[in-house]
């Protein structure tokens, strides 16, 4: 497509100890280039100070390939390589397009000319699958591997809640350079291969098509993995709680939490003094507490957690409050102390808290869905 010519691309080659393979990817990738029409591809390889004298090799092959880039740095993980890698590739190479791609020849470079006609097709991060149709891991790998990195994914896609996107942990990898631009600053938190997590996670949140190309993941020949499963599959456990915890704190349904809170807190205080203190029945005096708590669940609603699609006429405002307590009552009514109700003619007014707090819960669940898809519905 005309409106991708003459793009830079800059594929980062992270390095530690890979004084054996990084020719020999070096090599392959130089042809392959031939078959990327419409791009300047350059490889950058970002070495952590090998002690085997990678670097040195890479010196040496520069000479005759200048094409071929390299940056030094202390070790400090793969995240921390990869995003030194990203800065370089932006800053200094001008990068638009950033491929990330093992050098230990685990990941097929001959799948690279499919990466970059999904992005001439529209795709903003593409990502090289094992787990797809096409896609595999080493046969020959041990049975414990395999669980780590199957079922590490499979916690990922599944506690993240993007299930489309099925490798979540390799590193084989195209994305244009307005993700790293925007994730930058937030990325250098993260280190290691929960590094790889983080930013895929964070650029499907900020809009990025993805697209996955199947490949064989092929097992080194020279050196050794650098992964510590325990430590992995624990970093990948702590990612996906703070994150979903972040998400609930700051998303719409924590708002509607903490809004249902004093809502809850409303009705409970109404709730004790008429049935403790006035001695009316438990289901009426609910009753009582929860239109009291429903008007301030409205106005609290409308004003912080749904307020992107906040109601502002007089007009709106009254209409919108009427369904608000039809479907607040009906919920009140039907769930709630349809609770109380059954709890009491069962087990016994002396329980009638416990019943409040169940039939609570199960409000709350029908009041979410309720006001998202019919109060404060999208515009």
């Amino acid at each position: 497509m005309g409106s991708y010519t003459h793009m830079k691309a800059v594929v980062l080659i992270p390095t530690y100890n890979e004084r054996e393979n990084i020719i020999k990817i070096l090599d392959i990738l130089v042809q392959v280039k031939k078959r990327i029409p419409g791009y300047g591809l350059s490889f950058l390889v970002i070495d952590d100070t090998s002690p085997d004298g990678t670097q040195d090799v890479v010196r040496t092959y520069q000479k005759t390939h200048k094409d071929v880039f390299l940056i030094l740095g202390k070790k400090e993980g793969l995240g921390k390589a990869l995003l030194r890698g990203m800065t370089y590739a932006v800053e200094e190479m001008d990068a638009d397009i950033i491929v990330q791609i093992d050098a230990d020849l685990s990941h097929d470079p001959e799948r690279l000319p499919l990466f970059f006609e999904a992005l001439d097709k529209g795709a903003d991060f593409v990502v090289g699958s094992r787990y797809i149709p096409g896609g595999s891991i080493p046969e020959n790998w041990g049975v414990l591997r395999k669980i780590y990195s199957v079922i590490g994914n499979a916690i990922v896609r599944f506690g993240l809640g993007y299930v489309s996107i099925h490798d979540w942990t390799g590193g084989y990898r195209a994305y244009r350079k307005k993700f790293y631009e925007v994730h930058k600053e937030s990325m250098k938190a993260y280190g290691g291969y929960v590094f790889q997590i983080a930013f895929l996670h964070k650029s499907i949140k900020s809009g990025a098509r993805v697209v996955e190309i199947p490949f064989h993941f092929t097992d080194r020949l020279y050196g050794h993995s650098k992964i510590a499963p325990m430590e992995y599959i624990r970093k990948i456990f702590e990612y996906i709680a703070s994150e979903r915890l972040y998400d609930l704190l700051h998303g719409s349904f924590g708002k509607f939490l903490v809004v249902g809170g004093i809502g809850f807190i409303l009705n409970a205080i109404f709730l004790i003094i008429f049935h403790d203190h006035l001695q009316w029945q438990a289901s009426l005096s609910n009753l009582i507490g929860a239109v009291v708590a429903i008007f301030s669940n409205y106005n609290l609603n409308n004003l912080w957690t749904f307020r992107k699609n906040k109601i502002t006429t007089v007009r709106e405002y009254l209409v919108k409050l009427v369904q608000f307590y039809g479907t607040s009552l009906f919920g009140v009514l039907i769930i709630q102390t349809g609770t109380i109700e059954l709890g009491v003619r069962v087990l016994g007014d002396q329980y009638y808290f416990i019943y409040f707090l169940f039939g609570t819960a199960l409000l709350l669940v029908w009041n979410y869905i309720m006001y998202s898809k019919f109060i404060w519905k999208k515009k």
